[in-house]
């Protein structure tokens, strides 16, 4: 597997964790970045899936509705001691921790029926929203100095009717200067940050009318088509050395996860099985 030494005494292993239906439901497993050791984490009847790391590695949150409705919930990254951190009788999903480790964002309907951002303390305390939009946003995630949220908001096309599409914004972590980054006719989301905090991996519906993995800059400029495939390809995530992004590909059938060469192109497939394998999320560099 892919180790970088980080220390005279210490080495950085290179792990992705990932959800899986091979075993039933969606489920998280764990795997180094060359696809060996796979490893199952959650074992529930009921589905546990949007995950991220905390900063320095040792935890996973992900979202589920174990209790009914969906929660999230904070695990140790070998598995244990999943705690749900929300506790709310509404639908509260995808976490992405703060770069210090001490906050985290998280969308929920609790005070609307559509979805906003939420911001909490790491440990579920101290739950205030942090955006009044009034309609659906999804996919929130920090950027690498802390200050700002890159996140996917729904955007009407046309005032004359109710079709909407889905756009990346960026919005101030207190709130407050949210701005559109892109303007495309097909639905934007997923957006990953890179270890530099210069650009934003998405998935967004291409040309010929799938999803594929692009690429621009934090500002929202020099958008790049990565992938070009035929079939979707979704949920991106940025290696921690910036080379490689990984990322969710298939079609009806079935979904797997791949990598991609940032530079280069060259695509890597990364699992196999006739289940679905899908939203991959690098393990950070822990310095």
């Amino acid at each position: 597997c892919n180790s970088i030494r980080i220390s005279s005494k210490s080495y950085y292993t290179e792990q992705i964790m990932f959800t899986s239906k091979r075993d039933g439901n969606f489920e998280v497993y764990i795997m180094n970045g060359d696809s060996t050791d796979q490893k199952r984490l959650t074992f529930d009847t009921k589905t546990d899936y949007g995950l991220n790391w905390s900063p320095d590695g040792k935890f996973i949150l992900f979202y589920s509705d174990r209790t009914g409705n969906e929660e999230v919930w904070r695990m140790q990254s070998d598995g244990t001691n999943p705690i749900n951190l929300t506790n709310a009788p509404t639908s509260e999903r995808a976490a992405a921790y703060s770069p210090d480790g001490k906050s985290i964002v998280f969308t929920s309907d609790r005070d609307n029926k559509t979805k906003d951002l939420y911001l909490m303390h790491s440990d579920g305390s101290n739950v205030r929203r942090l955006t009044k939009n009034k309609i659906y946003c999804e996919s929130p995630i920090w950027t690498t100095d802390g200050k700002q949220i890159v996140f996917t908001l729904l955007v009407q096309k046309d005032t004359l009717d109710n079709n909407f599409n889905g756009e990346i914004f960026i919005i101030n972590s207190d709130g407050r200067n949210q701005r559109r980054l892109t303007n495309r006719d097909g639905f934007d989301s997923g957006a990953d940050i890179s270890p530099d905090g210069k650009r934003i991996a998405f998935y967004g519906k291409s040309e010929t009318g799938n999803y594929d993995i692009f690429i621009m800059d934090i500002d929202g400029s020099n958008l790049i088509n990565m992938t070009n495939d035929a079939i979707e390809d979704y949920s991106p995530s940025w290696s921690p050395d910036g080379n490689w992004i990984s990322f969710t590909s298939g079609d009806s059938n079935n979904y797997d996860i791949w990598k991609i060469h940032v530079q280069t192109k060259q695509k890597v497939r990364l699992t196999t099985q006739k289940k679905r394998d899908e939203t991959p999320h690098y393990k950070p560099l822990i310095k």
